[in-house]
């Protein structure tokens, strides 16, 4: 079948808003069309491929192996189209849906925070899609732009580009060492009331230290109580259940208003590197590209 490059351009253009919405009534609202004229840009493309890109029933669609290829291959191209032509026409500016994934408690204290501000900065054209979780990110599968990470990145295929370094704090309540003896080594954390983060491994979280800026070594608390969530940690701590370790960009501002004190700083571990991280693709998107460059900056000012 013969068919000109704008009606090919156009059937990729409503596949692929028919896959991210895996709905052609959807796609059709979004793209100002009818449902039919999706469904017939779909199978023109399944006829030109010669694959069924599809699984359809009456309630639903669904994407085959082959469709998902496709779509991530499609979507690709697109948005390099649409980079490219924003570099020649309007210098670059970032458009379109910026997909995020943040660690639970960096992303609400830290990054959550400032995403209005982007936003603002470029006139409403990226919308910001936030995705909270610990786990490693699979780009492909998850269909993610960038994702912020605590420690070193050993991926290759991904660019790690440094923000900050995060310290770890012990900390407790005023009221809470009001009633108890401040520790004054970790060993002796074991006569306290310690509050645990059990996250999504469900193994308990040894306590990092260091002595005179020496190797780092681990202890293994007895927890009172228990958490899978850092923030979870953090308002036990701050109703004086006891005694937390957490990340400097947790109890910052605990700190600073006197609801929490900081305690055994000369043995904090060494800080921890927090990274931008992206996939290694040749164009990078200008909504990342930006996004980087937003977040490196409020880290250093």
């Amino acid at each position: 079948m013969k068919d000109s490059g704008r009606d090919r351009m156009s059937s990729v253009e409503f596949f692929c808003a028919a896959a991210k919405a895996q709905s052609f009534t959807a796609a059709a609202a979004a793209s100002g069309v009818t449902p039919s004229a999706i469904s017939k840009a779909v199978g023109r493309l399944e006829n030109w491929l010669g694959l069924k890109l599809f699984e359809r029933t009456t309630r639903a669609i669904r994407l085959t192996d082959d469709g998902l290829a496709y779509y991530r291959a499609c979507r690709q191209a697109l948005e390099d189209i649409q980079e490219a032509e924003n570099a020649l026409t309007r210098h670059g500016m970032p458009r379109g849906e910026l997909r995020i994934s943040l660690p639970y408690s960096y992303g609400i204290k830290r990054v959550i925070p400032l995403i209005p501000r982007y936003v603002e900065r470029y006139m409403g054209q990226v919308k910001v899609v936030v995705s909270l979780s610990n786990s490693r990110v699979d780009f492909v599968k998850e269909d993610f732009d960038m994702a912020i990470r605590l420690g070193h990145v050993a991926d290759s295929r991904l660019v790690a580009r440094a923000l900050h370094k995060a310290q770890l704090r012990v900390v407790a309540s005023p009221g809470y060492l009001h009633r108890h003896p401040r520790p004054t080594r970790p060993e002796t954390l074991h006569e306290h009331s310690c509050l645990g983060l059990m996250p999504d491994s469900g193994r308990l979280t040894p306590w990092s230290f260091a002595e005179n800026a020496g190797t780092a070594y681990e202890v293994f608390i007895r927890p009172t109580i228990a958490f899978d969530h850092p923030l979870a940690v953090l308002t036990g701590s701050l109703n004086d259940g006891g005694i937390a370790q957490l990340f400097d960009f947790t109890v910052e501002d605990d700190l600073r208003s006197g609801r929490l004190v900081e305690f055994l700083a000369d043995f904090r571990p060494p800080p921890q590197p927090v990274y931008a991280v992206y996939p290694s693709n040749r164009h990078l998107p200008a909504k990342v590209r930006t996004f980087a460059d937003f977040l490196f900056e409020t880290s250093h000012n």
